[in-house]
């Protein structure tokens, strides 16, 4: 075992093991209180840019398959876990050390990762790097940009548009700023066909698809002013749309809200959703740092419609008139709960439903 260190920019360090890649990495670290689906968690966008501490204590231990993938590498910079087990599941081909290897991802285990969460709900998430040497982690720390200074959307978003299913059918337009596969198949299985339009070229999208779909993605949304001009045309043009996670908070600035930074943010798989006009509770999938602020929503034609009944953080809007619908959970619930799939049969109504 070859010992290896995480650190944080409040001048703390932890000792570990390696696994993975030999190279070093650093990051915004967060912490994920989820007990399964690390392998939807590694490969989710929305975690570029940041080293994940992850609570549950084994990790590992099924392997790794790439059917679980949420895009087709590991998107986190590196990870932190307590024990690295090994695979024992039919469906996996290699280990989690193996994988890591192979994508060049550097990770540390045997660290109390629960103390480490504490500290990160205590003090707030901030940066960190992992390296074999104390010194060589401070060091890349010190010369890293932060994490909320980078458009990391430009990383994952797709180089080019990808289209998927019948070109008969209705079509969907994802502006991808670093969706979930889970949220393709969603609509594909509601017999859409879907785009992908990189995020840096949406213009087509409003043009060509009968619904629009605002994704998830990484990073600070105050940095993607650019934009605001989708929102302004969506309204304009009464066009379906979904914003989920990153979507919602861009909708929320389109129309001139504001968007607050949270402490340590929201990520699993367990958090309650109050609807607020239904009168029910969700248990659903979270993975954001960032949050709306609800008293920038007054006088913007949009009402709050779900909320986190914890903290009170806007889970979800929807226009008094138009068809917009934003989630700040995740309904494609990959990892989590299926309690609010049903949000894809609501945004198929209203597709279909439009100018009917």
């Amino acid at each position: 075992m070859r010992a290896r260190y995480l650190v944080l920019q409040d001048g703390s360090a932890y000792h570990g093991y390696a696994f993975g890649a030999d190279n070093e990495a650093v990051g915004e670290v967060v912490f994920t209180t989820a007990n399964v689906g690390y392998p939807e968690s590694l490969t989710d966008p929305s975690y570029k840019g940041q080293i994940l501490v992850f609570t549950s204590p084994l990790i590992g231990n099924y392997g790794v398959s790439p059917e679980q993938w949420e895009s087709d590498s590991i998107q986190v910079n590196g990870a932190v876990i307590f024990d690295l087990t090994m695979p024992s599941h039919y469906t996996s081909i290699m280990s989690l050390n193996e994988w890591f290897r192979r994508e060049g991802v550097p990770g540390i285990y045997r660290v109390d990762t629960r103390a480490l969460t504490i500290k990160l709900r205590e003090v707030g998430v901030m940066m960190g790097a992992i390296a074999d040497s104390i010194d060589g982690a401070f060091r890349i720390l010190r010369d890293a940009p932060r994490y909320d200074d980078i458009d990391f959307t430009r990383l994952v978003a797709p180089k080019n548009v990808i289209s998927y299913g019948d070109d008969d059918s209705p079509c969907i337009g994802i502006i991808d700023c670093g969706v979930k596969m889970s949220i393709v198949r969603n609509l594909l299985r509601r017999g859409f066909r879907v785009v992908r339009y990189p995020c840096h070229m949406w213009k087509n999208a409003l043009n060509d698809c009968d619904g629009i779909l605002l994704s998830n993605g990484p990073g600070n949304p105050n940095l993607l002013t650019h934009l605001s001009d989708v929102v302004t045309d969506i309204i304009r043009d009464r066009k379906p749309t979904l914003g989920i996670c990153l979507g919602h908070q861009v909708i929320a600035l389109g129309i001139g809200a504001r968007i607050q930074k949270m402490r340590y943010g929201h990520r699993a798989i367990n958090k309650p959703v109050l609807d607020l006009i239904r009168n029910r509770v969700y248990i659903t999938t979270h993975n954001h740092g960032y949050a709306v602020d609800p008293q920038s929503i007054k006088g913007t034609g949009f009402r709050i419609w779900a909320v986190q009944p914890d903290d009170n953080t806007v889970e979800g809007l929807m226009h008094e008139r138009l068809p917009i619908l934003t989630t700040q959970f995740h309904p494609e619930s990959k990892p989590g709960p299926l309690d609010t799939t049903w949000i894809f049969d609501e945004f198929a109504k209203m597709v279909t439903n439009h100018g009917h």
